[in-house]
């Protein structure tokens, strides 16, 4: 009975043991994941443009994700087409004042479906004489459809590393 009480005991601690470092190694993971900063832009039901951002954008070469309201270069300009299955959205970015202008394409989460959504991706450009933030904007499907800060274009501050 001894034996069976020991052995029973052993494998009660070598299961523990064997458990244990299953709820150290995800805090550890935890750590390790790449986060990565997002830029929003939208429509609010009042009819107002937003431009949000998520997390910090570092420079050079972080991953930026972007979420784009297509409607926003479909709706406002008179010359633009009406936003439909056509409707293509491009984004362009840079160093402020750099211009060296990166452009990346903005598609629809769930291809062939045609959203409003688009979600694109750009790589940060390196910082332009230490200015410490990033230019942004817009273009669609159509002449002079463009999406920008009333003339100028929609910056975001950048930890240049």
């Amino acid at each position: 009975m001894q034996k069976l009480r020991n052995a029973l005991l052993a494998l009660v601690i070598a299961i523990a043991l064997t458990w244990m470092p299953s709820f150290t190694v995800p805090s550890a993971q935890a750590a390790e994941v790449e986060f990565h900063p997002g830029l929003q832009f939208s429509i609010a039901p009042t009819g107002q443009w937003i431009e949000s951002q998520s997390g910090a954008i570092f420079s050079p070469d972080h991953e930026v994700h972007v979420y784009y309201d297509s409607l926003r270069v479909s709706s406002d300009n008179p010359s633009c087409p009406k936003f439909g299955p056509s409707t293509e959205v491009t984004g362009h970015v840079m160093s402020d004042n750099s211009g060296d202008v990166t452009d990346f394409e903005l598609e629809s989460l769930d291809p062939p479906a045609v959203d409003f959504v688009k979600f694109g991706s750009f790589i940060t450009p390196e910082c332009f004489q230490g200015s410490g933030e990033i230019q942004i904007w817009f273009t669609g499907t159509g002449s002079g459809c463009v999406d920008s800060d009333f003339g100028s274009n929609y910056t975001f501050p950048v930890i240049c590393e």
